[in-house]
């Protein structure tokens, strides 16, 4: 163990360093997992496409 903590000290130093350099670079960054589109039209369609979807998967597996 020692030795390969000799060997690798400066990747764990750098690794190290890395690390605390994006929590303080990016801490107070925020991420957006998702957007939402405000267009009831774009809704609907997304509706519709599904239900053909699923009458086509139902339609393959014979249940009508």
């Amino acid at each position: 163990m020692s030795l390969n903590f000799r060997r690798h000290y400066h990747l764990i130093a750098l690794f190290t360093l890395f690390a605390i350099l994006l929590i303080l670079g990016l801490g107070e960054q925020r991420i957006v997992a998702y957007t939402v589109q405000d267009n009831a039209l774009s809704v609907i369609q997304n509706i519709q496409l599904a239900q053909v979807e699923i009458a086509g998967f139902l339609a393959s597996l014979g249940i009508h």
